[in-house]
């Protein structure tokens, strides 16, 4: 895998990413993509519950993308699509399952942190399931604000809460155990700190269950 320029106090952290959780080889896409079929279709019903309406042909982006799940549901939607992903095989994955149904869409290979398009060239940004794993929120705080520049309108971004019966059990095994779980909370007070200071506003909030899921899905909206 090529060298990434990543900020310098996520380097700890991204190098665990990119072996543990980034689709480098095609056997982890392969097993990305034979998810359970309930935890994936409870997480496509998230976003699209989430999602804002858009005129067709409108550009969105899906960073990261992963296998291409929320790339091609995005495609579906008549919109033009970019996605980007660290893992090289991931982007091969994403842009033939995109071109089989007969769509084109823009998938890079690249740095979440350094994203390769101008100021506001989106309508709308998803970024999902990713912010868990950076444990420092000074690394969190530098993506959002990445993921808001190149945000014109609509920033939806997913994050674990704290204040769930899930995320609350991981913090009592952190505290016994005295090791950091690997998936790291994020408060939605801190997110939208974080998203004010480049003019987001918080919209909504979804929980994928309400009190015993931690994954939640929260859409921003450029006021400013």
């Amino acid at each position: 895998m090529p060298q990434q320029q990543l900020p310098p106090d996520s380097l700890p952290l991204a190098s665990s990413l990119a072996s543990e959780r980034v689709k480098v080889d095609e056997h982890r896409v392969a097993r990305y993509t034979r998810r359970r079929d309930g935890r994936h279709l409870a997480e496509m019903d998230l976003v699209e519950r989430v999602f804002p309406e858009l005129p067709n042909g409108a550009p969105v982006l899906d960073a990261p993308c992963g296998a291409g799940r929320m790339s091609v549901w995005m495609a579906r939607q008549g919109w033009r699509v970019s996605a980007l992903d660290l893992g090289g095989p991931a982007v091969a994955h994403t842009r033939k399952s995109i071109r089989d149904l007969g769509f084109e869409a823009d998938v890079r290979e690249g740095n979440l942190f350094e994203l390769p398009w101008a100021d506001g060239e989106f309508r709308a940004v998803l970024c999902f399931r990713v912010l868990h794993h950076f444990a420092e929120h000074s690394v969190r705080r530098r993506l959002v604000a990445e993921l808001a520049r190149v945000s014109g309108e609509h920033l939806l971004v997913s994050y674990l809460s704290p204040w769930s019966a899930t995320g609350i059990k991981r913090r009592i095994k952190a505290l016994l155990s005295g090791k950091r779980h690997r998936q790291n909370h994020t408060s939605l007070h801190q997110l939208r700190v974080d998203l004010r200071e480049h003019g987001f506003e918080l919209i909504r909030d979804q929980p994928q269950r309400r009190f015993f899921h931690s994954l939640h899905l929260a859409r921003f909206l450029r006021v400013g």
